[in-house]
């Protein structure tokens, strides 16, 4: 675990780093197979608010919009907001214990997450800092804190394989 100081723990938090640690987020995402970009909010509520943009499941705290409309097996468009992101390699972190929200992950066709711009993390180790646990890699570019297990290997494979990310300035 690294440790850092005063002055180091301000520079991570310097628009310069965070620029930085935006577009190495997004090229790893997309790296590892997701559809990465950077969204305005208003633009992003509006677009996700049409009509002829169906939604199965929604679970947006930071928007407080919460949608579920399919059963499990049927799940072909979900939206859902991860914790926080990792820019060095492109990982999402969802801290939940939503059973919904868990089973969504591997079951939707096509999983569109948001992450606010202000939740990007240099890596694990800063994650481990804030909360204080680790994480367990679950799949699609996806770590959770929530699942258990000793095996810190442990994968799952999803259904689907097309996962959109929207980093968003900032909820």
């Amino acid at each position: 675990m690294e440790v850092r100081t005063i002055t180091q723990k301000q520079d991570l938090f310097s628009a310069q780093n965070r620029r930085d640690l935006l577009d190495s987020f997004l090229a790893n995402s997309n790296h590892i197979g997701n559809d990465s970009l950077k969204v305005d909010q208003e633009l992003f509520i509006e677009a996700a608010s049409k009509e002829n943009v169906q939604f199965e499941f929604i679970r947006l705290k930071s928007l407080d919009l919460h949608k579920k409309s399919f059963e499990i097996s049927n799940a072909r468009n979900a939206i859902i907001e991860a914790e926080y992101a990792l820019a060095d390699s492109g990982k999402l972190i969802i801290d939940t214990q939503d059973s919904d929200q868990l089973l969504t992950i591997f079951l939707s066709e096509t999983l569109h997450i948001i992450v606010p711009a202000s939740r990007i993390l240099h890596s694990m180790d800063d994650l481990e800092l804030i909360k204080g646990k680790s994480a367990i890699d679950v799949g699609r570019g996806i770590a959770s804190l929530t699942s258990s297990g000793t095996n810190k290997g442990l994968s799952f494979s999803p259904k689907a394989i097309k996962t959109l990310v929207y980093v968003i300035e900032d909820l």
